[in-house]
């Protein structure tokens, strides 16, 4: 074994305080990156078994839900990297700073820069052997908790499709693991340590052995500067002068504090930034109407049409316009007013004619792609609600009518145009299999003439056509009981005549599904799957902000004590205790400061870069969480006001003498 590795376990050995220390940092640093990695896996697992194994590559909202998975656990990975390597290196620094006058005597005696470097370095690894395996271990334990926790409200999600779905299909989060879990948080992990290390050792390896034995360290590189710290001292008082001119001239020193400072305020608008996003979107997927509607929904297929190459999605169950209009009679017998909606949009888009469209439809950005073609939708519905459209338009009985309408979300906020002139005639259609259709169109109508709740006003179709007499992919009918309770059991009577149910989790194997609830009880369900990602999000930045808290009291504890020279060379020319006091305050009201320009930073720029991809689809914007901000300083400013009252008291009783003494031998 190299002399070098040796010494640095026997450092380890000698110092057991520290070695804790480290071993504690690293191993919570490695069981928060298993855990994330224990809930992706777990979570992916989950998809995977419901949607298949392509589900982040097809489909509607595969790409959502990879999106719900990626963001979370790549913001946690950076947070947990960012607040690691601050801690460790922390640590590390602290070690080395303490170290000073033994590296000093060892490169009296011959030892190299390179060799002090390789001794701080073997360290770090001396600690990964032993806190990386215990924070696998604890990580996984942790991820097993975490997954079995969110299994409960994957429960609640269960619970609420039975009351909605006939036919509900069950999520199951099963805990998962891979060898690929444990590879990449031991691997990250280590890394963390290797850079957290190498930084101070680096440091320490450049001073002399002069330097050393006198016990000038890398935490305290002083530098003869000229400060102009007049207004400051008129304003504060000499002692927040001294404070001053100590951080501009020992910059390095307190780099660690200001870091782990930052970070904390980081944490506080990050979870604010997030906590009001998250609320943003439940609100915009509450519905505004209480009215009951029952759900049809036929899957789909996806193929390549042979003829022409373009991808095409074939419906597996469609729903005629003869069975919707026999079921909008049939659920109109209960005794309420009953009307039906519902859209194909896989079949058909439609080629677009600029001379057809408007000034503001010529702005919308990317509303069709390089062949012209545009999503569209063929609007469905019952022979009642038809004839009211014909009249509202104006148009004769059995035409093609067309909603002008069009609201679209540019970059979280909502713009409401109409697409197309009001002397447009006729709307060509294209298939798959590059086959037209021509359609003559009828009558328009405006978002005004849509009084039903159903058409949305917020949709991804520029195109949108009522077509009498069309196939549907989904369909839904909507109603206003008094009682909804009995009239939910009637439905399902009726719809079990022409959907009847199999057995349940057989949603892929039937090719369709139906439910029947208010909208908002329909909402609610998606949003207790939002308000699980907010818990679990939160439960990671709770151990994040700890592990910050440890940071800022581990660097502010060992800035102070590594200057106890300085304090007491202070003392021998006159500065009392109280001055001391004063002086150490504003040093830790001057790193508050320097804290703020980062961490407000860095607070601010993540959340809304994670809003710049949030809100091109859905309009959800950012806002500053100005009471987060104003808290998350308060309780820094408390935190780091106590630890220096702390470290305070247990220096200022110290022999002058002893303490000078202590550093030069």
């Amino acid at each position: 074994m190299k002399i070098t590795a040796q010494l640095a376990l026997s450092q380890m050995k000698v110092n057991k305080k520290r070695t804790i220390a480290g071993i504690f940092a690293i191993a919570l640093a490695t069981s928060l990156i298993t855990t994330v990695m224990c809930f992706v896996t777990s979570a992916n697992k989950m998809l995977t078994d419901f949607l298949g194994s392509d589900y982040g590559e097809y489909g509607e909202y595969g790409g959502a839900y990879s999106l719900m998975l990626a963001i979370p656990a790549l913001l946690l990975g950076l947070l947990i990297a960012a607040m690691s390597i601050t801690v460790i290196s922390n640590i590390f620094s602290a070690s080395a700073n303490r170290r000073i006058q033994e590296f000093g005597i060892l490169k009296c005696v011959g030892a190299t820069g390179r060799q002090i470097r390789a001794s701080v370095i073997y360290e770090s690894l001396w600690l990964s052997l032993t806190a990386i395996p215990l924070g696998l271990i604890a990580g996984t334990i942790l991820g097993y908790i975490s997954v079995k926790f969110t299994g409960h409200f994957i429960s609640d999600i269960n619970d609420a499709a039975k009351k909605i779905i006939m036919r509900p299909f069950t999520f199951s989060l099963p805990f998962h693991i891979s060898v690929w879990t444990y590879l990449f948080a031991g691997v990250f992990s280590f890394c963390i340590v290797l850079f957290s290390a190498y930084r101070p050792a680096k440091k320490v390896g450049k001073f002399t052995a002069i330097q050393c034995v006198k016990g000038i360290g890398a935490g305290t590189v002083l530098k003869e500067i000229q400060v102009k710290d007049s207004f400051i001292q008129k304003i504060f008082g000499c002692e927040s002068a001294i404070a001053y001119k100590n951080m501009k001239r020992n910059k390095y020193g307190y780099k660690a504090t200001i870091r782990a400072l930052s970070l904390g305020i980081l944490l506080f608008l990050l979870t604010g930034g997030l906590s009001g996003q998250a609320k943003e979107f439940q609100e915009w997927m509450t519905p505004k109407s209480k009215e009951m509607m029952v759900d049809y929904s036929s899957n789909y297929d996806i193929e390549v049409n042979a003829k022409t190459g373009k991808e095409e999605r074939k419906i597996s169950r469609p729903v005629t316009s003869d069975q919707y209009n026999e079921i909008t009679q049939k659920l109109e017998k209960y005794g309420i007013d009953v009307y039906g909606v519902g859209a194909d949009t896989f079949t058909y888009n439609a080629l677009l004619d600029k001379n057809t469209l408007t000034e503001d439809m010529l702005q919308v950005p990317k509303f069709s792609d390089d062949n012209r073609e545009t999503r569209t939708e063929i609007v469905s519905v019952d022979d009642e609600l038809y004839k009211k459209l014909c009249d509202r338009a104006g148009a004769e009985y059995g035409s093609i009518l067309l909603l002008n309408t069009y609201q679209y979300n540019d970059n979280g906020e909502y713009v409401s145009i109409k697409p197309f002139k009001d002397d447009v005639t006729q709307i060509s259609l294209i298939n798959a299999a590059n086959e037209k259709n021509t359609l003559t169109i009828g009558g328009i109508l405006e978002q005004s003439d849509l009084k039903e709740y159903g058409f949305w006003e917020m949709t991804p179709y520029p195109v949108r056509i009522v077509v009498p007499d069309a196939d549907a992919r989904s369909f839904d009918w909507f109603s206003m009981p008094s009682d909804e309770d009995d009239y939910t059991e009637y439905a399902r009577s009726v719809m079990d005549e022409y959907f009847p149910i199999v057995a349940e989790d057989s949603y892929v194997e039937q090719g369709y599904t139906v439910r029947i609830a208010r909208t908002d009880a329909m909402a609610k369900m998606l949003n207790i799957a939002i308000v699980l990602v907010e818990i679990v999000m939160y439960g990671f930045v709770i151990l994040l902000v700890l592990m910050g808290f440890t940071s800022v009291i581990s660097t502010l504890t060992t800035n102070i004590r590594i200057r106890s020279r300085e304090f007491a060379v202070l003392k021998s020319v006159g500065m009392t205790n109280k001055s001391l006091c004063r002086m150490l305050y504003s040093e830790s009201v001057f790193c508050v400061l320097n804290a703020l320009v980062p961490g407000v930073i860095l607070g601010i720029a993540i959340p809304l870069l994670i809003n710049l991809s949030i809100r091109k689809a859905f309009p959800v914007l950012y806002h500053i969480p100005w009471a987060t901000l104003f808290c998350g300083i308060f309780v820094l400013i408390g935190i780091v006001f106590f630890i220096t009252r702390t470290e305070i008291h247990k220096i200022r009783d110290k022999s002058i003498i002893d303490e000078i003494r202590m550093d030069i031998i």
